[in-house]
């Protein structure tokens, strides 16, 4: 009956130990670090398909995402980080647009890792295929792929339906040369055009909840956004074609790969 009985007290200190162990691995994932895999070539030279990155959270500050729906941002809870994410980041994020209505809306399974082009309030761009940003002295991303970009025939950009990129109603925009562009920031006011309505539409409807009045000249943004590029210019599904990241997107910052 005694070593039945220390049996059982092993039992309970080992059940106990793994728990604890779980509850800190969890912990772990959730607030300090988390490792994706990255299954397409958007990212390469910098990452290849299949290579896994380790993102930080304490860098940014972790998320807590608590029953998040469209719209309501307010169901994200955002621990204090170091710093701000800037220009140049590699970040991981949850998609913010759903193809099929066109609208800003969250997909906790669907991520995606990109570099940071454009933060809160820059402006940004593209000339002959380089990318651009008004707050940043430093050239961002692989200045090799977009030199390219540079030098590709446009001719095969519009045979792979890649050619024109967001919003397609500027017809002078496209993959070589787009901007300038401002990325929404909170307290930021913009008038609006015909052109910034197409520009900000889903941005603006995220916030609001309904369709944006076409008699609207201004808006006041109540969120940060970002803009994000693939390494990899020639062919990358990024904030070109699908617009910004709301803030609450964001998961972490990649460490690893530059």
């Amino acid at each position: 009956m005694k070593n039945k009985s220390r049996l059982s007290v092993c039992e309970k200190k080992t059940v106990y130990l793994l728990s604890m162990a779980l509850l800190s691995y969890g912990l772990l994932k959730m607030a300090v670090v988390d490792w994706y895999t990255v299954a397409t070539p958007s990212m390469a030279p910098s990452i290849q398909p299949g290579q896994r990155i380790a993102v930080n959270k304490l860098l940014y500050g972790a998320r807590i995402v608590i029953g998040l729906e469209r719209s309501k941002r307010k169901h994200v809870f955002r621990l204090p980080g170091l710093r701000k994410i800037a220009p140049d980041d590699i970040v991981m994020f949850n998609m913010p647009m759903d193809k099929w209505s066109h609208t800003i809306s969250f997909k906790q399974n669907e991520v995606y890792c990109k570099r940071i082009l454009g933060t809160p309030g820059d402006r940004i761009g593209t000339v002959d295929g380089h990318c651009w940003n008004d707050r940043s002295l430093s050239p961002v991303g692989s200045v090799a792929e977009q030199e390219k970009l540079r030098w590709m025939f446009d001719s095969l950009f519009i045979m792979m339906d890649c050619y024109d990129v967001i919003p397609l109603v500027h017809h002078k925009w496209n993959i070589k040369n787009w901007g300038p562009l401002t990325v929404p920031a909170k307290g930021l006011t913009l008038s609006l055009d015909e052109f910034s309505k197409e520009l900000y539409r889903e941005v603006i409807e995220y916030e609001t909840g309904i369709p944006l009045d076409e008699d609207v000249t201004e808006y006041t943004f109540q969120g940060d956004y970002y803009f994000a590029l693939g390494d990899n210019s020639m062919d990358s599904f990024d904030s070109r074609y699908w617009g910004f990241i709301p803030d609450d997107f964001i998961i972490g910052i990649c460490i690893g790969p530059n």
